[in-house]
């Protein structure tokens, strides 16, 4: 399994452009996705 780690820091704006990105990979490799919010 693969961990994607996205610290994020006042993203909002910029976090479903990111997610949508890992989602729309081609990737037949099982993998989770960690968002951390970062006191924002």
């Amino acid at each position: 399994m693969i961990s994607v780690i996205i610290p994020a820091y006042n993203e909002e704006d910029a976090i479903s452009a990111t997610l949508e990105s890992l989602v729309g990979q081609s990737n037949t490799h099982k993998y989770e996705v960690v968002l951390v919010d970062n006191n924002s």
